[in-house]
């Protein structure tokens, strides 16, 4: 229900207590819950739906970024302002046993007669599934479908970012590119869905491999583009050699078939993205030219 709906269910902006109860008890028949708070913020009764959100046991709520809400300053802030109601805020209500419930909350001030406030109506919306939701389609519009990874739209923004960071705080981080070692003959030989297999298996392998704050994304049909935050090429290069190892000992087809792959691996020192990239995708043409199955970084194979 949008907000302008229920603000019209109210009989108008000086609805007596037993008109906010019918109020009320007809938002619980449309799965809506409600508080009444008086102007200092002291709860004055709530509807059936409210109380089964709220539950008995201690709760807290939090914003989207995840900062601390007390509602009571909420509602203290809107009688102190009621020319300002709160429209479709999102809170997360967490309660005993730490189970999240996301929100979309609408405050509106009732007035007295005289014009002063003397009460906060604060309805809940349960939006999780709607929650859920959008953050399904987001998956799907940031990661590449075969393989888990970022898309490349996405690693390219997230790098961005790195770079932006990077400058700002004076942290390094390592970048790689990485590329299946003849990946066109392979999908030749065995065909397509058992390449489209390796990459899945490769996707996943990253994905489970990388550290949390780690990024991940397919910048091609067979090559991957990593971003390694606060972290020494020479650091970054342990954790990369290691993968490559688990790549080339990994069987990811039905028939035991393996594929070894090859990367460029540079460290950020102030260039642009394309700058960064170009030296990198340098380094993996190195590597190819040079044996495959290796890593090349500023001129040295490995």
């Amino acid at each position: 229900m949008q907000a302008t709906e229920v603000q019209s269910l109210l009989p108008d902006s000086h609805a007596d207590d037993q008109e906010i109860k019918r109020y009320a008890a007809l938002l619980d028949r449309l799965g809506i819950g409600m508080l009444v708070f008086s102007p200092d913020a002291l709860p004055v009764f709530q509807n059936k739906l409210a109380g089964t959100l709220m539950g008995d046991a201690p709760h807290t709520w939090a914003d989207e970024s995840g900062q601390p809400v007390v509602i009571e300053d909420i509602t203290k802030m809107l009688a102190h302002d009621p020319g300002k109601p709160i429209f479709q805020n999102v809170l997360a209500l967490t309660s005993a046993g730490l189970r999240i419930t996301w929100l979309s909350i609408n405050v509106l001030p009732v007035f007295s007669e005289n014009g002063n406030v003397r009460r906060i109506l604060l309805t809940l919306t349960d939006i999780n599934e709607e929650r859920n939701l959008q953050s399904e389609i987001k998956k799907l519009t940031t990661r590449d479908s075969l393989t888990g990874v970022f898309n490349q739209r996405q690693v390219m923004y997230l790098l961005e970012n790195e770079i932006h960071r990077a400058r700002r705080y004076g942290t390094p981080f390592t970048l790689a590119q990485l590329d299946v070692d003849l990946f066109f003959p392979f999908c030749e030989k065995y065909g397509q869905p058992v390449g489209d297999g390796v990459l899945a298996g490769i996707g996943k392998q990253l994905i489970e491999s990388m550290r949390e704050i780690d990024i991940a994304g397919r910048i091609g049909n067979d090559e991957f583009l990593l971003v390694l935050p606060n972290v020494s090429l020479k650091d970054a290069l342990v954790g990369l050699e290691r993968l490559r190892v688990l790549i080339e000992t990994q069987t990811f087809t039905d028939d035991y078939l393996r594929v070894t792959i090859s990367g460029g691996i540079t460290e950020y020192t102030g260039e642009n993205s394309a700058t960064l990239i170009e030296r990198s995708k340098s380094l993996l043409l190195n590597a190819r030219e040079s044996g495959r199955n290796r890593f090349c970084l500023d001129g040295d194979i490995l």
